[in-house]
């Protein structure tokens, strides 16, 4: 080997290794999306850090891990008025958020509704 060689053996290894590895990732990030994609109440982007903050601390997500516990059941939520079809919109309102959340989330401040009954 002359050592005016660009690449090492280290160096080559080393990127042949990488190159199949990250391909490999992407492969099954893009497989685990299932198609089923989730329509976001609010644009985390879009929200001031204050509000994210507080989405955080929380723990919210826009689906619920629990059957039964999520927003739409929640004492915090205020849906948007029933539409037309006489179906709840997918948004609503969350009270300790300040902002909007969807009526299939979750958070750790999850609570009951009090129905008055019983």
């Amino acid at each position: 080997m002359s050592k005016n060689t660009r690449f090492s053996r280290r160096s080559v290894v080393k990127f042949g290794i990488q190159v199949p590895l990250t391909m490999a990732t992407v492969g099954v990030l893009a497989a685990c999306d299932g198609g089923e994609k989730v329509a976001l109440c609010a644009d985390p982007n879009s929200l001031s850090f204050g509000e994210n903050s507080i989405r955080q601390a929380n723990k919210y997500t826009e689906s619920s891990p629990e059957p039964g516990k999520d927003c739409l059941n929640c004492a915090f939520f205020i849906p948007e008025p029933l539409g037309s079809d006489g179906e709840v919109p997918n948004c609503g309102e969350c009270s300790i958020f300040e902002g909007l959340a969807s009526k299939n989330g979750y958070c750790e401040s999850w609570s009951t509704k009090d129905t008055g009954q019983g």
